[in-house]
């Protein structure tokens, strides 16, 4: 094989792994989908994880201007003053604070008490800075928050300034690619090295134009995240791969402050299933889980009306699946939906859960 082919090869390879995104385990991921509108949610983890962070594999070729990465905010607290966090795998842990002296952000992780949890972008913190600054309670302050990551009006906004101020990086990312693994071997073969040597410094001055982007939002649209964002220039100036990739990276602070479930209703994706999963999530705590009790104090109180101006109703999505085709299923788990023949009284996954017959 030539030695400019394995270049290519290399090179593909290495545009491959950078087409992916690492984002703690707890968040989700929103893509458009090409064919009947709506929504696709996605879990980071699914292929490849760690311990906290997700892998979620972007498309394979930009830009992916579909993308939203949504990851929610990770505290909640009870009716006493006690504040939760949430894990990768969804269930939640006391953290023990009582306090804003217990808060501190050390990038890319917020310590809450004795409980450290990884964050997708300072933009999730910025939050609880603003709140602390004004003089508000912990408790009090989680629960504004969580106002304003569930409201619609709220999401319709961001995603409207997103899709002005991304506009400078939709197009730009496809050149680069098209340029890299398409124009620069046809050059090779057609006019030799002189000419690819020319191709591969414009090639870097279009990495410098997407640079350039990268850092004025950095410091006009998401101060919050500014030290990421002028990291993230740095790296688009040197590596074409990450420069290819731009777009995806700067959504990843762009929605890092909107809950998915306030996303799929203000674009009316109002059939999407995970709707309903996230609110039985809400609306049926696992017994003896102070944390999922925690979760519907917290969250239940905003999420009833951001869905009533909609014109449905968090009951719409507690009921009982109909009678499947299994004639011997006769309860289901109001939590998770799954099916149970006669004899259980109780969902073993969710804590206990008492069945309801199915309709």
């Amino acid at each position: 094989m030539p030695v400019f082919a394995e270049f290519l090869l290399v090179a593909f390879l290495i545009y491959l792994w950078e087409s992916a995104l690492w984002l703690p385990k707890r968040g989700f991921v929103l893509r458009r989908r090409w064919i009947g509108g709506g929504w696709r949610v996605m879990v980071p983890g699914r292929w490849l994880a760690t311990r906290e962070l997700g892998v979620v594999a972007l498309l394979p070729l930009p830009p992916d201007a579909g993308l939203a990465p949504c990851g929610g905010f990770p505290l909640v607290c009870d009716d006493d003053g006690g504040i939760f966090s949430e894990t990768g795998d969804g269930d939640f842990r006391a953290t023990g604070a009582t306090g804003w002296d217990d808060f501190h952000w050390e990038t890319p992780r917020l310590r809450v008490g004795g409980v450290r949890v990884r964050c997708q972008s300072p933009l999730v913190v910025e939050p609880l800075r603003r709140w602390r600054a004004r003089g508000v309670a912990p408790a009090a302050a989680l629960r504004r928050i969580w106002r304003c990551q569930l409201d619609e009006r709220r999401a319709r906004r961001l995603l409207r300034r997103w899709q002005l101020v991304s506009s400078g990086l939709r197009w730009l990312p496809l050149l680069l690619v098209l340029g890299f693994f398409v124009g620069l071997p046809g050059l090779y073969l057609w006019g030799g090295p002189w000419l690819v040597l020319g191709w591969v410094l414009l090639l870097w001055g279009l990495m410098a134009v997407i640079a350039c982007r990268v850092w004025w939002l950095g410091n006009r649209v998401f101060p919050a995240a500014r030290a990421e964002l002028r990291m993230d220039a740095l790296l688009s100036l040197l590596v074409p791969f990450h420069a290819m990739r731009a777009l995806e990276i700067v959504s990843v602070h762009a929605f890092a402050g909107v809950h998915p479930l306030a996303l799929l209703v203000a674009t009316g994706d109002l059939r999407n299933p995970w709707l309903g999963k996230f609110t039985r999530r809400v609306l049926h705590p696992r017994p003896e889980n102070p944390g999922d009790e925690a979760m519907k104090r917290t969250v239940l109180p905003p999420l009833d009306p951001v869905l009533r101006r909609c014109g449905v109703a968090v009951a719409d999505w507690d009921v009982p699946p109909v009678l499947n085709d299994d004639p011997e299923a006769v309860a289901c788990c109001p939590r998770c939906h799954a099916h149970f023949a006669a004899g259980p009284v109780a969902c073993p996954d969710c804590g206990g859960l008492p069945l309801v017959p199915l309709r």
